[in-house]
């Protein structure tokens, strides 16, 4: 017969009472006492942390299952009985693949289970059917379960219903495709149109140039100015149609991006470009090599470049093209000394068709396709620009 004594300073005993007996007759008793403090004190610290934790699983909004090596359900907590439906009663003792998989998941839960079983953790995606009949998925994070002989005996997983987030991933996927396609039948839109637009201004300039020819002599100073007139607005029309077609496909991101050597291809652009004996293009460092499209990346020196040499008016001109390494990109610039833009132009000049000079080479094309082509290279473009001094065109590409 035990009992168990509390001392005053906090000590506890438990104590052994031994009758003594001889002859059948009480003699008297012995009492054995042990102290058993750190042993009590140990079992409730363990019972308050057991009760701790076991609220935190109850309670929390993660569903938590913990199965069997045969992926019998021994324990659900409350947040698993709301995102399945099913009450733990009904679930105890259930396979959870033959309750909850649909189509190919009691395959993925068998390769899974057997993962654990090897002491692996792991997390997957599991579409699954409610007690409802909704179609949900899950995202488990599942680990291995030891006894105290360090054998897996089983699993826990921590189910997250991911449902809403998966919906908004279709719903991306699908308007991604939708405006791939929309992009596609545009440029194919685009290439149409420019071939049917190109074919009569063709046929008006061919037409004007007959008639200049069958009227030669004949035709005065003045008619000869309205037919020059006609021929370079058509050309300029022309310029207009080609530019806005290739506006529309630098839009169509679908080349696969290779390594670029820019200082290879500036040097070789310098070559094919006409620019003026007065003006003098210097690259003061070398350019560095960065990952992108060539075709566009081209596009883009070509552009700025050109500019450049179109709008200087020094007898002396002055371009100078300069790198600086940044941290993620690259940092260009494109420096000249000509007629320049006032400040009141600058946020408009990137924008189609906003030309500030109107001869027949200026459509308010070229600026917004350079744009275009740094903002598919994760860049920024920007200016800096005084009248009658010169501009810097600065554009960031990333490395």
């Amino acid at each position: 017969m035990a009992d168990e004594l509390v001392m005053t300073n906090g000590k506890i005993l438990e104590r052994d009472f031994i009758p003594i007996v001889e002859d059948d007759k009480y003699k008297g008793h012995l009492w054995a006492y042990r102290d058993v403090t750190l042993n009590k004190t140990y079992s409730k610290s363990l019972e308050k942390q057991k009760q701790k934790y076991y609220s935190i699983i109850a309670n929390m909004n993660l569903g938590l299952v913990e199965v069997n090596n045969n992926d019998e359900i021994l324990m659900v907590n409350q947040s698993f009985e709301d995102i399945s439906g099913y009450s733990a009663h009904e679930l105890i003792g259930k396979k959870g693949g033959q309750v909850f998989a649909v189509e190919n998941g009691v395959e993925t839960i068998v390769q899974e289970n057997e993962k654990r079983k090897k002491g692996q953790s792991n997390s997957y995606e599991l579409k699954v059917k409610n007690k409802a009949g909704e179609i949900r998925y899950w995202l488990i994070s599942g680990a291995p379960n030891y006894n105290l002989e360090g054998e897996v005996v089983g699993s826990i997983g921590i189910h997250l219903d991911i449902t809403e987030l998966k919906s908004l991933e279709f719903q991306k996927e699908k308007l991604l495709e939708k405006l791939e396609k929309s992009n596609d039948e545009l440029q194919e839109y685009a290439h149409i149109v420019s071939h049917d637009l190109k074919s009569p201004l063709r046929s008006i300039y061919a037409l004007v140039s007959w008639l200049k020819e069958d009227n030669k002599g004949k035709l005065d100073d003045i008619s000869l100015q309205n037919f020059a007139h006609i021929e370079t607005t058509l050309e300029k029309m022309e310029q207009l149609i080609t530019d806005v077609l290739n506006y529309s496909s630098v839009g169509a991101d679908n080349t696969e991006k290779v390594n670029v050597n820019l200082n290879s291809l500036v040097n070789e652009l310098l070559t094919m470009l006409y620019v003026p004996e007065n003006i003098e293009i210097k690259i003061s460092n070398s350019l560095p090599v960065v990952k992108g499209d060539k075709t566009k990346l081209q596009q883009l020196f070509q552009n700025l470049i050109s500019n450049a040499v179109k709008f200087i008016d020094k007898e002396i001109g002055s371009i100078i093209i300069d790198v600086e390494d940044l941290k993620s990109h690259y940092k260009f610039s494109i420096q000249d000394n000509g007629i320049g833009i006032d400040k009141k132009f600058h946020d408009k000049i990137f924008k189609i068709f906003h030309a500030l000079n109107k001869s027949k080479d200026s459509t308010g094309v070229g600026l917004s396709i350079v744009k275009k082509i740094v903002n598919l290279h994760e860049g920024e473009i920007w200016l800096n620009s005084e009248p009658n001094v010169g501009t810097s065109f600065y554009f960031t590409l990333k490395k």
